[in-house]
């Protein structure tokens, strides 16, 4: 058992000693980005080495049963030139982005290999790493309204007389229905939901100041200046309305 366990240390110092005097070569992944709902994959890598030589490099893409979506390869340029090394002290690295559009939902793995010559009697070196990629663009909701920036106003008119109605207008990602409120300083409070118009990011409400016949709110406070709150789908809005005699 003794010289068994010698045997075994010696092994490893060996390696050792032969990845020192060789290529010391890597691959190293970033954060892999997802773009739903189309399933567009993209990764990036960088490779690092000790050596100035050139080097090919496998991309392959594997699927949960382990088939290939997609192998390809490509050369790095030996030196410090355009499509070869970035040189930087001893190190010289190469960054490069794995890209795939359109997958279907599911788990994937990408393997990266590198392959560069030995030089000095030492044989070719090769290195793979892989990282893991989901896919699971079905829980994403395709929100057309989610990019929209939210603003709010109130078109034509602000006088406060008998049936007058401000129209008040907002837009913006707040979901189906909206959440409006109207207040001031003195205790005045309105609220009402507003209906999204029709599959656009637009919302239209309708204050009358003396009267709630068709109306989303209404009743006013005097002349002065109202708060308005629009909340809905996690996000809010806030602007203000001045109303005149």
């Amino acid at each position: 058992m003794r010289k068994a366990g010698i045997a075994i240390t010696m092994a490893l110092a060996t390696g050792v000693a032969v990845w020192a005097a060789g290529t010391a070569l890597a691959v190293v992944f970033g954060t892999p980005t997802v773009t739903c709902p189309d399933g567009n994959v993209s990764a990036d890598y960088t490779i690092t080495t000790t050596a100035a030589a050139g080097a090919v490099v496998t991309e392959k893409l594997t699927d949960a049963s382990n088939a290939v979506v997609v192998q390809q390869s490509y050369n790095i340029l030996p030196g410090n030139v355009p499509g070869g090394w970035t040189f930087g002290s001893r190190i010289k690295t190469y960054d490069a982005t794995f890209t795939r559009n359109g997958l279907s939902n599911g788990t994937y793995s990408l393997q990266v290999c590198v392959t560069q010559p030995g030089s000095g009697g030492n044989p070719d070196k090769t290195v793979c790493n892989s990282e893991t990629i989901v896919v699971n663009c079905a829980e994403i909701i395709w929100n057309p309204c989610a990019s929209a920036a939210p603003f709010g106003e109130v078109v034509g008119n602000n006088k406060i007389t008998d049936h007058s109605t401000a129209q008040i207008n907002f837009e913006g990602d707040f979901g189906y229905v909206a959440h409006i409120e109207i207040s001031n300083a003195n205790g005045f409070f309105r609220s009402a939901d507003i209906n999204r118009n029709g599959e656009s990011c637009n919302y239209h409400a309708n204050w009358k100041f003396t009267t709630g016949d068709g109306a989303d709110m209404f009743g006013n406070d005097g002349p002065g200046v109202y708060a308005v709150k629009v909340s809905g789908n996690g996000n809010t809005l806030e602007f203000s309305v001045t109303l005149v005699n």
